[in-house]
């Protein structure tokens, strides 16, 4: 819930559960999301595959397929008004317009069939007062702000006529194009070799800078919110389970789930010879919504409780947000936990 004592955020969500019917029954994808983005800041939300952060960033430009799904309860405010309860015409005013985003694979995200320039120009003209002339000239600039070589002479080529890089620095124009208030990246990196990936990065830094604007950055790369963010949200089963300020998190994580992602990427500032340890286990497949810890099969540090109850994602003393019935300092817990089923 919002705090009447903060500027009203550029983004909240509020309890979001979104669910989606198949052939195997109901899939509960999120289950009670809230989180807010303020004025210019970069948010993080990571987790491993099929944990709801795509599906939860695709909810607030409202594109799920209804059916087969469908938002079951929460809000979702866009400086305080409920995206949810707009009609169409009045979405599409929002979405690209005020809200942009990055989709994950540039590869099948730009029409094949149709030239550059008509792809940025489209959302230009869609969202604002230009004339096609002005557009086009917007275009180009905006090619040339992310990097791309000869942009005057570039606007016209098609899709499969850039690489991989260009292509994502593309997507990225198209979605700066129209000055959004908020840009939500979603695996902004996926499939770029590492040199590429960090001018990705630097673009996006770069321009978020410039243009002040609110970023959601959604990703599976530690190492990438590491380098991107102010705060980061951590998901996992469709829920939140720890919330921290970036250089806190890392320095200090208090979820087993955030402390297995951790001890599973090399850092550089491990010591030499140290093992990488992987997440033993599958996610769960929430074919029903949970009612008890989710990572409770996986986890090293589960006893009764968590296999009974759902945790609350509740504050520290400092603050902090995590939803487990263990505490954690420095990445290991200050209640030691018995095989008897106490903690």
């Amino acid at each position: 819930m919002s705090d009447p004592a903060k500027p009203l955020p550029v983004l909240e969500l509020d309890d979001l559960r979104v669910r989606f019917k198949t052939d195997g029954g109901m899939v509960h994808a999120v289950n009670g999301v809230s989180f807010r983005v303020d004025e210019g800041e970069a948010l993080g939300v990571v987790g491993e595959s099929g944990c709801g952060k795509s599906v939860t960033n695709m909810t607030v430009l409202r594109l799920i397929p209804t059916p087969p799904g469908e938002v079951s309860s929460g809000t979702i405010k866009y400086r305080g008004t409920d995206l949810l309860k707009l009609s169409a015409k009045e979405i599409r005013k929002v979405r690209g317009g005020k809200i942009a985003m990055i989709f994950q694979d540039p590869m099948t995200c730009l029409n094949p069939f149709l030239r550059i320039s008509k792809q940025l120009t489209e959302a230009i003209l869609l969202h604002s007062d230009m004339t096609p002339d002005e557009a086009r000239e917007r275009a180009i600039q905006e090619l040339e702000r992310v990097g791309i070589p000869d942009a005057a002479g570039r606007v016209d080529s098609y899709p499969h006529e850039f690489s991989g890089g260009m292509r994502q620095r593309v997507m990225i124009a198209m979605a700066l194009c129209t000055d959004p208030d908020l840009l939500i990246a979603d695996e902004p990196t996926t499939a770029l070799d590492v040199t590429i990936q960090a001018q990705i990065l630097d673009v996006l830094r770069r321009l978020q800078a410039e243009k002040g604007m609110s970023l959601v950055l959604v990703t599976h790369d530690l190492a990438v919110v590491a380098g991107m963010c102010t705060r980061v949200v951590v998901m996992y089963a469709g829920r939140i389970v720890e919330e921290a300020p970036v250089d806190d998190l890392f320095a200090d994580p208090r979820h087993p789930y955030t402390i297995a992602l951790l001890g599973s990427v090399p850092r550089l500032d491990d010591p030499v010879g140290r093992h990488l340890t992987p997440i033993e286990g599958l996610p769960p497949k929430l074919a029903e919504e949970p009612t008890s810890c989710a990572f409770a099969p996986r986890c090293t540090y589960a006893f009764d409780r968590c296999r009974a109850e759902l945790p609350k994602l509740e504050p520290d003393p400092d603050g902090r947000l995590r939803a487990c019935f263990v505490t954690f300092k420095d990445g290991v817990p200050v209640e030691p936990v018995d095989a008897g089923g106490a903690a």
